[in-house]
């Protein structure tokens, strides 16, 4: 598997030294304790037991790259993919949806047609990226998924995370691959996310008071609504730059068919 996107290039490491570069990247993006680091080792199994280590390399200088691990829930096997990073110079150029939809292309040519990952309720960014440009849906809510972090970027907030669910196979996700938009749905309810103050990363800044109160709201809001058997179908900016999900009915019955 080998994308080139001028000058980028989409493709799997080739040794242990590229994926050296996987864990460098990492621990410049989230600027981890040694306690929170994924080795080069668990990049190694990753790759060796079914899942996924894509990069996005710009010549000799790794851009971005994308890890899974394999996964198995209900007798129907999956990707979880764990962690998404491109590098700040980077950003803003669609590598991380290229690295996205190679991760479908490897799924796909494997037999597997659900790849699932968890986000930050408050990354407007990440939500937009996640349900309007890959179509992914979310119906699960989970409080301080990964309990306390040691990452600056998250800060003194629980580290609460939605569970996005990308139905490779799913009428909204081909539409998407082929560069149309997303299938009219049937929104019945909304979640707004409200910022306290924006950074670089356009996300919510953990280290305010505030932030702890907006996050409990989206929290009630929205687990509130996945108890009702909605699901956030798409994700709305709105002019002053604050977000909204969209929540409506997703008919899991027909996921093998063309939702």
């Amino acid at each position: 598997m080998e994308r080139a996107t001028d000058p980028i290039v989409i493709r799997k490491p080739k040794n242990i030294e590229e994926l050296e570069e996987f864990v460098n990247l990492q621990q410049s993006v989230w600027q981890f304790r040694d306690l929170d680091i994924i080795p080069r080792r668990m990049f190694v199994v990753a790759q060796a037991v079914g899942g996924q280590a894509i990069g996005a390399w710009d010549q000799d200088t790794l851009a971005g790259y994308a890890l899974a691990i394999p996964g198995i829930r209900n007798g129907r096997p999956y990707l979880h993919s764990h962690m998404l990073a491109v590098r700040p110079e980077y950003r803003n150029r669609g590598i991380g949806m290229q690295l996205k939809f190679a991760q479908r292309e490897d799924a796909l040519a494997r037999g597997i047609d659900l790849i699932e990952w968890t986000f930050d309720p408050l990354q407007i960014k990440n939500a937009y990226l996640n349900i309007e440009k890959l179509g992914a849906i979310v119906r699960r809510y989970t409080p301080d998924f990964y309990g306390a972090s040691t990452s600056p970027l998250h800060g003194a907030l629980p580290t609460d995370r939605l569970h996005a669910e990308w139905w490779l196979h799913s009428q909204r996700v081909e539409a998407l691959a082929v560069g149309h938009g997303l299938p009219d749905c049937a929104i019945k309810e909304t979640v707004s996310v409200t910022f306290v103050s924006s950074s670089a990363n356009d996300t919510l800044l953990p280290s305010q008071d505030s932030g702890l109160e907006l996050l409990m709201q989206v929290r009630q809001q929205l687990v509130s609504a996945f108890a009702r058997d909605l699901a956030v179908l798409r994700f709305e900016v709105l002019p002053n730059k604050d977000g909204c999900y969209l929540l409506g009915l997703w008919d899991e019955s027909r996921v093998d068919g063309r939702i």
